[in-house]
């Protein structure tokens, strides 16, 4: 069992009751129910208000009761949303007819509207968690003053943690929809907020996310488990630098490289490179490990007794395993029955990565590499590899030899939301936009890890190695769009047909702006 510092458990009695707002009016966070609490008198009940922060990322709400109105709690989870997002409309994922649920096939094809439900659901969550921190901010002082007072140091730090993870939504908000609702702890309440495109966010995020990581932030060999540490902070201000051309305009691959220089200075050493371990380890039971000063640079903890969710890891397992699978996988999956038969590989990722590959977590035993049955996922013959890449059982008994492991549905590894591996790559990107930052051999530590051969450093080859190292981990939408490639490649059912349309409207690049908040937001173009 993980020893979370950080209990993501939250009782009403205990700390605020936090709900979303109505979608467009008041954007403030505000109590679901009245006659809960709405004041703190203990130190402890502030922290854990401050695990209802990191909580918004992993659970649905409390008691798994969603914290946004969408039809079912657990797909509004934070990580699940994302995931939705950032996979199935790209060359990794794919979610076929049997599930049938709305809105899923327009992410497929690459069709949305401004009335599909899951874009509607990742702006509630983006928006949520913003206000979340931003109630945080305004609140936590008093926890100086209170019974079991917090020192004015843990507060000054609590509050720039807060800060890095309000980044993080608006980072995620800027990347899908371009546009948002700009809200602080400074914000008027009972105002609507003013809309800002991300051109105007990106310097406001990236000042305060600076700020937050230059007033201290711990490393992650110091940092409490769970909790962001200066290179969790340090890679998302990578990721906003490297995405800067498509958000700004202007083009910052220097600053990137410099942000990912900081971390190396202190982590730098992929799995596997001089311990004896494996790629795989780092999407197992046991992986936390790993991010306490390790490969995972910012982990979302999940455990299947104490931070259960249907987002993360179990919607990547359970939610990913072929729910025709025989006894004997299941043992070694180390599950209590059948998978819910949901996300399946695309044709063009299982085709990129081979089996002597050590990132090829794949089951192909009664699965074809194809999708030319999108209906029902059986076995055998189903169309669509399984992806077995998030997996149940710790490092030490990761085959569950000894069937010990059965568990029914929720999933103890961690979602790794950074890791090292894409902090190399990301130089090696740089180094192909003209920064001298040994990029190649970053490159090419991420390929011998996996044992294969150095490349050829090159903008085709770097994308295909961001899918080997990276797939299934909410990274491909970003990368094909930085890449050029996400409106101009083609890819198995992109646009509505099997052998996909070829290119499609460059206003895919960004989501539509859910009907519900156009009235505020607006809309952007070509929807």
């Amino acid at each position: 069992m993980k020893l979370n510092k950080i209990k993501y458990t939250v009782l009403a009695c205990a700390a605020l009751a936090v709900g979303a707002t109505s979608c467009v009016g008041d954007l403030d966070i505000t109590p679901k129910d009245p006659s809960k609490r709405t004041d703190l008198t203990n130190g402890l009940e502030y922290y854990n208000y401050f695990a209802q922060i990191y909580a918004g990322l992993t659970i649905a709400g409390v008691n798994n009761n969603s914290d946004i109105s969408v039809d079912d709690g657990g797909a509004g989870v934070y990580t699940r949303q994302l995931w939705n997002l950032q996979e199935l409309c790209t060359d990794e994922a794919f979610i076929g007819k049997n599930w049938n649920d709305a809105g899923l096939d327009e992410l497929d094809y690459c069709t949305w509207s401004p009335d599909n439900h899951w874009l509607y659901e990742a702006m509630s969550r983006f928006t949520f968690q913003i206000n979340l921190c931003n109630e945080f901010l305004r609140t936590i002082d008093k926890a100086a003053s209170v019974e079991n007072p917090i020192p004015a140091d843990e507060i000054a730090l609590m509050k720039r943690e807060a800060r890095v993870v309000r980044a993080l939504a608006y980072y995620h908000m800027m990347d899908c929809f371009g546009r948002g609702p700009w809200t602080t702890e400074d914000s008027p309440i009972g105002v609507t907020p003013p809309t800002e495109t991300r051109a105007q966010m990106f310097p406001k995020v990236v000042a305060d996310l600076e700020d937050a990581i230059n007033g201290g932030i711990p490393k992650a060999s110091d940092q409490v488990y769970g909790r962001v540490s200066r290179e969790g902070a340090l890679m998302l201000l990578a990721k906003l630098y490297i995405n800067a051309e498509v958000y700004t305009g202007t083009p910052m691959y220097d600053k990137c490289a410099a942000a990912c220089q900081q971390i190396v200075s202190t982590i730098n050493t992929l799995v596997g490179e001089n311990d004896g371990k494996e790629y795989k380890y780092l999407f197992c039971a046991t992986n936390d490990r790993y991010a306490r000063g390790g490969e995972i640079l910012w982990a979302i903890p999940q455990d299947n007794s104490y931070t259960q969710s249907y987002g993360g890891t179990t919607y990547l397992g359970m939610g990913a395993y072929n729910a025709n699978i025989g006894a004997d996988l299941q043992k070694r999956l180390g599950i209590d029955g059948t998978g819910w038969g949901g996300p399946r590989v695309r044709p063009e990722l299982g085709s990129t990565i081979t089996k002597s590959d050590g990132r090829w977590l794949f089951w192909d035993e009664g699965l074809s590499n194809d999708l030319s049955d999108i209906g029902d996922w059986g076995m055998p013959g189903g169309s669509g590899l399984m992806c077995i890449k998030y997996v149940y059982t710790p490092e030490e008994n990761y085959y569950n030899t000894d069937g010990s492991v059965k568990v029914n549905t929720f999933n103890s590894a961690d979602f790794p939301l950074f890791r090292l591996a894409d902090t190399f790559l990301m130089l090696a990107e740089c180094q192909l936009k003209g920064v001298s930052c040994n990029g190649q051999s970053y490159f090419d530590r991420v390929r011998a890890r996996a044992g294969l051969a150095p490349a050829a450093l090159n903008a085709d080859n770097l994308l295909d190695e961001r899918m080997r190292e990276l797939y299934w981990e909410g990274h491909r939408r970003t990368d094909l769009i930085r890449f050029g490639k996400f409106t101009t490649a083609n890819w198995s059912w992109k646009g509505g047909t099997e052998f996909g349309v070829g290119a499609i409207s460059a206003d895919r690049n960004l989501y539509a702006i859910p009907t519900q908040y156009v009235s505020t937001l607006g809309q952007n173009p070509g929807y």
